[in-house]
């Protein structure tokens, strides 16, 4: 059955974000979660077969991380003290 799947994503797919991360999942292959996020949306659009575009399904619980949408949540990062940003300089030494 995975190989009927990956025959028609190759066939019918369009290169988007999620492409190659379903086709390793249906490899037997272990995903991060990032990468799962991305298989599933690939998989859930129908391969993006009438574009890359967001789904519009704000329901999901994975549409706000969803490769396309426009508003997608994003990792922030914190800002390092001058104390830890000492400490990994001069960790690096």
């Amino acid at each position: 059955m995975n190989n009927d799947r990956i025959k028609n994503i190759r066939r019918y797919g369009k290169t988007a974000r999620g492409e190659k991360e379903l086709l390793k999942h249906l490899s037997g292959q272990r995903l991060t979660l990032k990468q799962a996020i991305l298989a599933h949306c690939y998989d859930c659009c129908g391969y993006f077969a009438d574009g890359k575009v967001d789904c519009n399904m704000p329901h999901c619980p994975l549409h706000p991380f969803m490769a396309y949408n426009a508003n997608r949540e994003k990792r922030t990062r914190r800002p390092l003290s001058p104390e830890h940003r000492q400490k990994m300089i001069e960790a690096r030494l």
